[in-house]
């Protein structure tokens, strides 16, 4: 009897410390449950050309807001062109005024090449200028509106492979080359203004020192207290100026803020193509 109760307890004990390092040991997982569990799924299955074409019509859209972003911006560049247009030729009556005194007292900051001689070539760059930045926004507005258009034509569930790649053409090709070339011409009338606001500044501020200019270039004036009437209207020329350029300086670097996210998203779309191209490779090999 007692034989038999030692035996029993011998053996509940080797089941126990059995059970006990069943419990300890790590898991063994079967292949069949490793397959349910990978750790990453091949392409074709994950990114199939459909789902691909989806995600990058997506990613387009991203850059169609901002364009539509910038798009609102073109008004404002508009109304300072014409309201430059409109001063310019207040502006230049100053600086070739200007060009006449200085070969006499050398006061003012020359805006063009440094030297009086050149003020009235300025007017002249100035005016071209502003001809040529009006044609270059007129262009982006057809261009980006042209794409624009194209965009909003593709099924966004399920866009047509071959025209998504001619619309993203056309965003890497003519769009941008639009964009970059409105944004330079921007970027010249902003230097242009700066020059511009310099000389009015730097003539203002001679002008508070007494009448001695006034006196030299007496000649421009039509009529003794016109010339009086110069200095009230000089300085409000210069402020209005002043505001007009920050304003239009602030919205320009908004503009090539926008641009640059505009650019760096068309240009990432290829990333797409290359995925479809090595899914469809991976796939027909496994064919």
């Amino acid at each position: 009897m007692i034989r038999t109760t030692v035996v029993t307890v011998l053996l509940l004990a080797t089941l126990a410390a059995s059970a006990r390092a069943a419990e300890q040991a790590p898991a063994a997982l079967s292949p069949s449950l490793v397959e349910l569990k990978p750790h990453q799924c091949e392409l074709p299955r994950c990114l199939t050309n459909s789902l691909l074409q989806q995600r990058k019509l997506a990613k387009f859209h991203q850059a169609m807001d901002d364009i539509k972003a910038q798009r609102a911006l073109i008004g404002d560049f508009e109304r300072y062109a014409a309201w430059m247009n409109t001063n310019l030729a207040a502006y230049s009556r100053y600086i070739q005024a200007g060009s006449a005194a200085a070969t006499v007292a050398k006061f003012l900051p020359i805006p063009y090449a440094g030297q009086a001689a050149f003020f009235s070539k300025f007017v002249a760059q100035f005016t071209l200028s502003l001809g040529s930045t009006s044609k270059s926004l007129n262009h982006y507005l057809q261009t980006s509106q042209q794409l624009l258009d194209q965009a909003a034509a593709l099924d966004p569930h399920s866009p047509d492979p071959k025209v998504l790649a001619e619309v993203h053409a056309f965003a890497d090709g003519p769009f941008l080359k639009s964009m970059l070339e409105a944004q330079r011409q921007l970027n010249g009338i902003a230097d242009l203004s700066a020059s511009a606001q310099a000389f009015l500044t730097g003539l203002n501020n001679y002008l508070s020192t007494g009448d001695e200019y006034l006196h030299k270039v007496k000649g421009v004036f039509k009529k003794k207290e016109d010339s009086q009437q110069e200095k009230g209207f000089l300085t409000e020329s210069s402020g209005n100026l002043k505001t007009q350029t920050e304003l239009f300086n602030t919205r320009l670097k908004n503009f090539e803020a926008q641009g640059g996210r505009i650019t760096n998203t068309i240009k990432a779309l290829s990333v797409y193509d290359e995925l479809a191209a090595e899914a469809g490779t991976t796939l027909a090999a496994k064919q």
